[in-house]
């Protein structure tokens, strides 16, 4: 899901003009970064389960140790980027709550589907099991909503050079305003696999 909403997000902002020049030098960064969410998804959810087969609540979770965590796949993210792109000096006080808000959904999901996990039973059997329609399309809507939150405030953390640095904000906004309608749609579209069957995507790239 994460790779679909973030290359729908890059083709919708290539038919801006202005921002083109500016996505074909840093695809490989945006590529990258949708790469470091789902690794932090992954050690959040990994964390989860673990708690939930030891027999802990969704509220002994401890968000702070997971939040340092994540931070380590910040840490390893930066080390790579090439420095003659941009510098990056992670302000975490931006967006520290918006990320333990995320954290706290995923563990909330994890527990919900882990509670009517049954091996012989398909994923999407579990997820309507667990989750009303709408009650799912929300939860991943909110999820989501909540990493453009975070990529949003992530912006003031870096600094472009070259002309690049010229549109960074204007690139920021218009990712943000990208990303929150195409988030809408992704939390609809993937509801609508689950609830109603795969068939053909019907989002639009415009």
């Amino acid at each position: 899901m994460m790779f679909e909403f973030s290359r729908l997000c890059v083709r919708r902002l290539n038919n801006h003009l202005p921002l083109r020049i500016f996505l074909s030098v840093f695809r490989h960064f945006l590529d990258a970064n949708v790469l470091k969410e789902i690794e932090k998804d992954r050690l959040i959810i990994e964390y989860a389960a673990a708690a939930f087969e030891k027999g802990e609540g969704r509220e002994d979770s401890d968000v702070n140790e997971i939040f340092e965590m994540t931070k380590k796949v910040d840490d390893e993210f930066v080390r790579k980027l090439t420095p003659a792109l941009l510098s990056i000096e992670i302000r975490y006080k931006d967006f520290e709550e918006i990320r333990k808000r995320r954290i706290k959904s995923l563990i909330n999901m994890t527990f919900d589907l882990l509670k009517n996990w049954q091996d012989e039973i398909p994923y999407a059997e579990v997820v309507k099991s667990t989750f009303p329609e709408k009650s799912f399309k929300e939860v991943l809507g909110h999820i989501l909503h909540l990493y453009n939150l975070e990529t949003r405030m992530l912006s003031n953390s870096i600094s472009f050079h070259g002309p690049a640095g010229r549109i960074k904000d204007l690139f920021a906004a218009k990712l943000f305003a990208t990303m929150e309608k195409t988030a809408g749609e992704i939390a609809v579209e993937y509801t609508r696999r689950i609830y109603v069957g795969k068939g053909c995507s019907c989002l639009n790239p415009i």
